[in-house]
């Protein structure tokens, strides 16, 4: 907003005053006139004014609606996913049944093994992926470093262990994989 001079504000504040003090007859007619456009306004503001009363409460129950559909969607998506898991619990509540009794240790192995392929298997058709870590060049955004290890035979910021496995969903980290990664040993001063 800019200031405006002072002589100019009181040119102004007299011109109002000025025009204040005068007085205008106005024909009955015009007066009527005016009084019925002044009440038509009015009624068309409080039209305007109801309009955006229920259209504000339309945009709130929809915004309600739009939350407990995604409730819905998102139940009816992780629905799919357990009931693909439920053999799985299957399985693995009778490995430990028999664990009790096993006395092939081998095959039990095998059969674990087996249950953790297919377990991996329906949580990557859900689009959950391991991250790459081991022999990687190190990652911020994908990599936690837990562990330097001073090494001359890799480049720097080489994984060269990972120690928990990190994970993707899609294009998003969901953890970041605990790593160990190679530091270069500072140079040692030549002695003469």
């Amino acid at each position: 907003m800019t200031k405006v001079p002072k002589k100019e504000q009181e040119r102004r504040d007299k011109e109002v005053e000025e025009l204040a003090e005068v007085q205008v007859e106005v024909p009955s007619a015009e007066l009527e006139r005016l009084k019925q456009e002044l009440t038509a306004k009015t009624a068309l503001a409080d039209e305007y004014l109801s309009r955006l009363t229920y259209l504000q409460a339309d945009f709130e129950n929809y915004k309600k609606m739009v939350a407990r559909e995604r409730e819905r969607y998102e139940q009816c998506a992780t629905e799919g996913l357990i009931k693909r898991l439920l053999p799985l619990i299957d399985t693995v509540e009778a490995a430990l049944a028999s664990a009790e009794t096993c006395e092939d240790l081998k095959s039990f192995v095998t059969g674990i093994e087996l249950i953790y392929k297919d377990l991996t298997e329906e949580l990557s058709k859900e689009g959950l992926k391991p991250i790459k870590a081991v022999g990687e060049k190190f990652d911020p955004y994908k990599h936690e470093v837990v562990m330097a290890v001073m090494d001359t035979d890799h480049p720097e910021g080489t994984i060269l262990e990972e120690l928990e496995k990190g994970y993707m969903l899609g294009a998003r980290v969901l953890r970041t994989s605990k790593v160990g990664i190679s530091k270069t040993p500072p140079a040692t001063p030549n002695a003469e």
